[in-house]
């Protein structure tokens, strides 16, 4: 019987929890016709119940309200009350998503008075009353993941979120905080370790804890920021081409110009816009804030080369995507690592391909950079590539 309405529960549960604020203010979910809620009876505190489902939607409102103890009158219960009570009290703190996370345990004191029932539910909790409040709600997982870079532009440390995704768990969670940090990598100018807890019950919804540390405080922060943003405009002002790929091009080179690539460099846009030394996260991040300054499209990829760690970019021109690899250009050159297609990629590289746009676009580094052939000559001269150290406004 109690298997056959926990659809119809778990929908009841999710419409109670519509007359809280904050995490309690949406509506989840509705698919089931069922109406029946605890009434109050004349009894000042007290709630009528009848059945399993209004039994364990009453002990769940108690939760939502962090109600500490309520009184609940079966009159004409249908059901085993000293079965269904237990039952439903260890549904409430354990297989649902607000009960793991906010309910230590839950007891009850069940008495018979003359023709009917009272038991009156006291709920112990690990969470106070503000930290309920400051739940936010959101649907699905990409509301999750705008949350959270939310949370990261404020250099927020703390997010506890009901999601109602099921497939989030934590390292989906992380990937969410990566993503949101490398989408604007000066928004918290560091990218912060994440403590992440999630908590569930047999259903589908999730409260998700998420801790994030940034290594600095946020004054210390914003100060760095300020000072980064400086750099970012001062390298972007070399941009002058109208081409978006060779205004790319511009925004490699000038970064090329003030940061060295290393291997044991730390990751982070100080070292690779202040110290003038990064890995290739760091490079990585430092190209798409001046790209983004510079108003070209540019993502940062989470991949491997020759089996280690390594980051790069992929810029979208006219419609159509292509990789970049600053931090190899560094020592190398642009004519193989700019303007790269997926076939020339795979073999040394390695990324998730469903994560990232696909790049077979039909520029070239030796394409973009040769000299126009005069209208006399059949065979265009050889194209020269553009060294690392050659000047912004040269690229140009």
């Amino acid at each position: 019987m109690k298997k056959a309405l926990t659809a119809a529960l778990a929908a009841l549960m999710a419409l109670s929890l519509a007359g809280c604020a904050s995490v309690f203010s949406k509506t989840y979910f509705s698919h089931s016709q069922y109406e029946s809620l605890p009434r109050e009876t004349s009894a000042a505190g007290t709630v009528e119940v009848d059945n399993y489902i209004e039994l364990t939607l009453a002990i769940n409102n108690l939760v939502t309200e962090h109600a500490e103890s309520a009184v609940l009158h079966f009159g004409s219960y249908e059901g085993e009350i000293a079965d269904d009570l237990a039952a439903a009290c260890r549904e409430v703190s354990t297989e649902t998503a607000l009960g793991a996370y906010a309910v230590d345990y839950i007891s009850y004191d069940l008495d018979r008075i003359v023709a009917y029932y009272e038991a009156e539910v006291f709920v112990y909790y690990k969470r106070t009353a503000e930290e309920l409040e400051s739940i936010v709600s959101v649907n699905t997982a990409a509301g999750l993941y705008e949350a959270i870079r939310e949370t990261l532009a404020s250099m927020g440390e703390r997010l506890v979120a009901m999601v109602g995704a099921s497939d989030v768990d934590e390292g989906a969670v992380r990937g969410y905080v990566d993503e949101a940090y490398f989408s604007d990598p000066l928004a918290c100018v560091e990218r912060p370790e994440a403590r992440v807890n999630v908590y569930t019950g047999g259903g589908f919804q999730r409260i998700v804890e998420l801790e994030l540390d940034y290594g600095a405080s946020e004054s210390a922060l914003s100060s760095r920021r300020a000072v980064i943003e400086n750099t970012v405009s001062r390298l972007a002002g070399y941009v002058s081409a109208e081409d978006a790929a060779f205004r790319a091009l511009q925004c490699a080179v000038a970064l090329a110009n003030e940061c060295a690539f290393s291997e044991d460099a730390p990751g982070t846009l100080w070292s690779a816009l202040i110290e003038g030394r990064a890995d290739s996260e760091g490079v990585a991040a430092a190209f798409k804030a001046i790209c983004d300054a510079a108003e070209v499209e540019c993502l940062v990829v989470e991949g491997r080369f020759e089996r280690a760690e390594h980051y790069w970019n992929i810029i979208t021109v006219d419609g159509e995507s292509y990789h970049c690899d600053i931090s190899r250009a560094m020592s190398l050159g642009f004519a193989n690592t700019f303007l790269v297609s997926d076939s020339q990629m795979w073999g040394s590289y390695w990324w998730d391909d469903q994560d990232y746009p696909e790049c077979d676009g039909p520029l070239t580094y030796a394409s973009l950079t040769a000299p126009e052939r005069p209208p006399e000559t059949e065979t265009p001269p050889p194209a020269e590539s553009v060294p690392p150290s050659e000047s912004p406004e040269a690229a140009a």
